[in-house]
């Protein structure tokens, strides 16, 4: 406030009017008494005091704060400012400004801090919200990306459960074919619109024992050396292995619809092949060898919906694949009843639909031709009937039924059978019957049917359990008939051509048979048995030619294999991706020679073996 004040002749304070009123009786011409004018100074000096005070509060204005306790310390001591002097009026001033001036600076300092953090904090905010739009901007990139990658490779599977088949030990077999074998094929390693890839194998150990020194695979136990004290190979004469040659690599391919037809590729190898080369004759580090190498192009509905035709070619076996799961690697194969050999091959199949559960098959092929010239290479396969220039031509009937009964009932049936024929030569030499498949002169060559028959039936899940293997039977069984030389589904039985009774040459006959119940404990536990045999028909006839086995005395008699026979009992173990087992195998084979001018000598024997596998499969 600027108000003006004065005081009045007996020392009060006048307000300003009063005061200008007073001041108009020393205008010029203006008389006062004596008492008047000491008072009327005293009123001027403090008019005056009061003049330079509010002059100051106008300067320090922007100062409410000092102005109000200025004005609140001149009220309070209104009344005694006559006994102030002016110094102490501008010392207390000059206290209050120096104060005030403090309280000022202080409060910028804050101020100023305040601001400082403020900015810091702003400029943190902005660097964060940069931070934000930054990974923002980033993330909708990535999540292009993704889309981008996801509709190239639109239904690649999203987790490790689908690339990668977490229980694939117990879909492993002995002499089964490669896995995904006409199934859908999961990429793995490539998944395309057009091309799926999937790779697998199977690491695998065996570790085995046999009381004879037979192989590592048993289709017969061995001829005994009379000569010998014991039989030369019953006593004493055990054989203990641990080999991983067994180990297998699986490529599973599906490729592009064509012409209305699905197309896929397998290939599977393992290292069970021993290279004749200096050096590697019987090595540890054993070479590959080619097991599956197919092509397959299926048309799901070729005449009919439901009418399947699948053409198959390349090396593996035929569509009637039907083996005993044994741990014996053997499978009772050559010579113990089971038929099936992986051969280059070219085969159709047809799949009628007689009803929604039920197809009937029909085959047709030929394949390369495979007859034993007791000169058959370990690298090669094959013998004269390759050189024959004639294939072997085959064909089959088959039925396939989905599950049968509701509550007990078969999960799958499968039925097959197949007819091979073929034909292979012997040479002798002129007017003998001494064979001499190398001559070129002054031989007499002979041209026989080869021929064989063989089934099998498959029945798998037999019982009440719809969704799995716990408590239900796996049973399969079959049977072969052989006419010459049944090495082209590996079912041979020594002798191609024997002398009949007319005293002509025909091709030898043999007859065999082999069951497999595996009874499944749980999932994953099973518990198996595999018998087979097979039978030389005619055997008291001599057998001219063939894979005849040498005496080991020394005598010069040619053995073949009467009856051969062969059981296993095994317990096998299948958790996550591993499978092991553990069996006893018994064989048990009588021989027979018999001498062109009459007479024969029979020979027995046996062999045990306990077997232990253990396979890592992905």
């Amino acid at each position: 406030m600027t108000t003006m004040l004065g005081t009045s002749t007996d020392g009060r304070i006048l307000p300003g009017s009063r005061l200008r009123r007073v001041t108009e009786y020393i205008r010029p011409g203006s008389t006062l008494r004596p008492i008047e004018s000491s008072a009327l100074a005293r009123a001027v000096d403090l008019a005056q005091t009061r003049t330079r005070r509010s002059s100051f509060r106008r300067s320090a204005r922007p100062m409410l704060t000092t102005t109000f306790i200025v004005a609140v310390a001149l009220a309070l001591h209104t009344p005694c400012v006559s006994a102030q002097t002016i110094d102490d009026l501008r010392k207390r001033i000059e206290q209050l400004e120096q104060s005030t001036r403090d309280q000022v600076e202080l409060l910028k300092r804050q101020i100023d801090r305040q601001e400082a953090e403020r900015g810091q904090e702003r400029r943190a905010a902005e660097e964060r919200e940069r931070t934000i739009q930054t990974l923002q901007e980033q993330v909708a990139q990535q999540q292009l990306r993704l889309s981008t990658q996801e509709e190239r490779v639109a239904g690649r599977p999203s987790s490790w459960a689908q690339l990668v088949d977490l229980n694939t030990g117990a879909k492993q077999t002995t002499n089964g074919p490669p896995p995904l074998l006409g199934e859908e094929i999961p990429g793995n390693v490539y998944s395309g619109p057009d091309f799926k890839i999937h790779l697998g194998g199977s690491l695998r150990l065996n570790v085995q024992h046999n009381d004879t020194p037979v192989g590592e695979s048993v289709n017969s136990a061995l001829l005994p050396n009379t000569a010998a004290p014991g039989g030369g190979n019953n006593g004493s004469r055990d054989v203990f292995r641990a080999f991983a040659r067994r180990t297998r690599l699986n490529l599973a391919l599906q490729g592009p619809e064509t012409l209305g037809g699905k197309t896929s590729g397998f290939f599977q190898m393992d290292f069970d092949q021993q290279a004749n080369g200096p050096g590697e004759t019987d090595a540890v580090n054993n070479n590959p060898r080619l097991r599956w190498a197919i092509g397959r192009w299926d048309f799901p509905n070729f005449l009919t919906a439901g009418n399947e035709l699948i053409w198959t070619l390349g090396q593996g076996d035929a569509f009637d694949q039907i083996v005993p799961d044994t741990v014996d690697q053997d499978t009772l194969l050559a010579g113990l009843g089971a038929a099936e050999r992986r051969n280059p091959r070219v085969e159709v199949v047809d799949k009628y639909p007689l009803t929604s559960s039920i197809k009937f098959l029909t085959s047709l092929g030929f394949e390369r031709p495979l007859f034993d010239n007791q000169a058959l290479g370990g690298t090669t396969g094959c013998g004269t009937g390759c050189l024959s220039g004639f294939p072997v031509l085959s064909a089959g009937i088959g039925l396939e039924a989905g599950r049968l009964g509701s509550d007990f009932g078969i999960a799958t049936t499968k039925i097959y059978a197949r007819t091979t024929w073929g034909e292979f030569q012997e040479r002798f030499d002129t007017g003998t019957f001494t064979p001499n498949l190398n001559a070129q002169t002054n031989f007499t060559q002979h041209t026989f049917d080869n021929q064989t028959v063989a089934f099998g039936v498959a029945l798998d899940r037999i019982g009440f359990n719809k969704t799995g293997r716990a408590l239900t039977l796996k049973l399969t069984g079959g049977g072969v008939w052989t006419r010459g030389d049944g090495q082209i589904t590996d079912s041979e039985f020594d002798r191609r051509v024997i002398l009949n009774h007319h005293g002509s040459l025909t091709p030898a006959q043999s007859l065999g048979g082999w069951i497999n119940p595996q009874f499944f404990l749980t999932d994953t536990l099973s518990l198996r048995w595999a018998g087979g045999t097979q039978w030389a028909l005619d055997s008291h006839r001599p057998a001219i030619t063939g894979s005849l086995i040498a005496d080991p005395s020394g005598s010069g008699l040619q053995f073949f294999r009467v009856n051969n026979f062969q059981s296993e009992v095994s317990l096998w173990w299948t958790p996550g991706p591993f499978t092991f087992a553990l069996a006893y195998n018994f064989t048990t084979t009588r021989f027979r020679s018999v001498n062109l001018t009459g007479g024969s000598q029979s020979r027995e024997n046996e062999n045990n073996k306990i077997e232990f596998i253990s396979w890592f499969s992905f």
